[in-house]
């Protein structure tokens, strides 16, 4: 992408097809005379070109050219931003109309014959960025916040439209900014002995730096979870109410449910959401040994499904008695996962209580975190399940300042938490290595002014806005 100072731009910001009304959005130094030239004001005389910006008007659009009366195509709404006031920081009019399709395609047509071009994907946004009313984190937060599909991921990226991650990034980068110039002032000072830095006092300072990137950089984790949906994997032995329990959750019969053992042998999803926050539901095949190549494919593919779940729903029959070998290899495999995913949430499930005879319940209680006693074939005990798993992520997002959901953050954070953490092993093994630690003070800071935009290139800016729809 390339921006021509002189060019004026134009799309609709609303799709194509019938609806009460319509918006065209207009960008450039030239839009507001340009609309000036088909637009007939109700009032007589009243031009755009002299009118305040942030004002709307009533008129119509007319092709003036097309006879002395002019051909009419629309009565309008025509609003004013004038530069720097507005979303682009250039010259803007957004003019509303009637939801017609005809009507939407001669306006803009109409007006490309005047000497405007059709706006690139997110080209209104790029020139934003451009103009400096807004960096690239909350450029990125726009497009995200447009395709948001909870309202936890939405909560999310209107905290960085605020400006709350490019804040807290430009803390970090003011705070290596600090420390660099410690350091140069060191190297050209020092052997005069003029300034001399408590080495102890930049340990400290770099210490809250690694603190903070790391903190950040950990955000991702939960972050890219609420984006795309935090996967929920149920597991367990075959003929457990696995694919029961799937269904009563998603509310839909997606998993066939038989006593018939390995019936599932693929995994099956669903997605609900629990209080803003997006839940992907995983009905998983029975965790047995088998010699049937197709049920080892869906067991292989289960284990597949744990290990990308952040929580893990282990499934077990309480029916049987607890004297049973069978009921003692449960509790052993249960122990064996809590060990094994130590970084997961994991729920242990007791199905079947209406008809149990389990009376072990006090010692699964005292070693899982997360114990519950349901029928999944009666529907009891599952509204405590979900209240619980809403529970433990509002409480994440609650306790969590910022949270990132952007890999090319994540990646670009990644890189300058490195640069720190080499810089805080040497500074570790030998302090007066001043110039070193100062490179990768540097690269350190680099990689956050990419974040924001401040070092960037065409490229990177093109892959950004050419995922942005049209007319935004």
């Amino acid at each position: 992408m390339f921006l021509k100072e002189n060019d004026t731009i134009i799309a609709s910001a609303t799709p194509y097809g019938p609806s009460a009304i319509s918006i065209i959005r207009i960008s450039g130094k030239n839009s507001i005379s340009i609309v000036d030239s088909v637009f007939s004001s109700i009032k007589n005389g009243k031009k755009l070109l002299k009118q305040s910006t942030h004002t709307i008007h009533l008129g119509f659009i007319k092709d003036k050219s097309f006879n002395t009366k002019g051909k009419v195509f629309d009565q309008v709404l025509v609003s004013i931003f004038k530069s720097p006031f507005s979303y682009t920081g250039e010259n803007m009019i957004e003019i509303s109309c009637h939801g017609s399709s005809y009507i939407q395609k001669n306006i803009i047509k109409l007006l490309i014959n005047k000497g405007m071009r059709l706006a690139r994907s997110g080209e209104f946004t790029l020139r934003a960025f451009l103009n400096k009313k807004l960096d690239l984190t909350q450029a990125e937060a726009i497009s995200e916040l447009i395709s948001s599909e909870n309202e936890s991921c939405n909560d999310i990226n209107i905290q960085h439209i605020k400006g709350h991650l490019s804040k807290e990034i430009k803390n970090i980068k003011k705070k290596l900014i600090d420390f660099i110039s410690i350091l140069e002032l060191e190297l050209d000072f020092s052997e005069e002995h003029l300034i001399s830095y408590n080495n102890n006092c930049m340990m400290y300072d770099l210490k809250n730096i690694k603190k903070k990137l790391q903190y950040i950089v950990e955000s991702f984790s939960l972050g890219n979870s609420i984006k795309n949906g935090i996967n929920v994997v149920i597991i367990g032995d075959t003929n457990v109410g696995k694919s029961t329990l799937f269904n009563q959750i998603i509310k839909e019969s997606r998993s066939i449910v038989s006593p018939v053992q390995g019936t599932t042998r693929d995994c099956i999803e669903g997605t609900i959401i629990l209080d803003g926050i997006l839940f992907r539901f995983i009905d998983t095949a029975g965790l047995r040994k088998s010699n049937n190549s197709i049920e080892i494919m869906g067991i292989n593919k289960t284990i597949e499904k744990i290990e990308d779940s952040q929580v893990i729903l282990y499934v077990f029959d309480s029916s049987i008695s607890s004297e049973d070998e069978k009921q003692k290899k449960i509790f052993n495999n249960i122990y064996f996962f809590s060990k094994k995913y130590t970084k997961k949430i994991i729920f242990t499930i007791a199905n079947k209580s209406d008809i149990s005879n389990f009376y072990d319940i006090q010692n699964f209680k005292s070693n899982m975190s997360y114990f519950f006693e349901i029928s999944a074939k009666n529907c009891n005990g599952i509204k405590k399940i979900l209240n619980t798993l809403s529970r433990i992520f509002i409480k994440k997002l609650e306790n969590s300042k910022i949270i990132i959901t952007q890999i090319r953050h994540y990646e670009a954070l990644k890189k300058s938490l490195e640069e720190i953490l080499i810089s805080f092993d040497i500074f570790n093994k030998n302090p007066s290595e001043y110039l070193i630690i100062s490179m990768h003070i540097k690269n350190s800071l680099k990689y956050l002014e990419e974040i924001t935009g401040e070092i960037t290139n065409d490229d990177i800016l093109n892959n950004i806005f050419s995922k942005f729809c049209i007319g935004k």
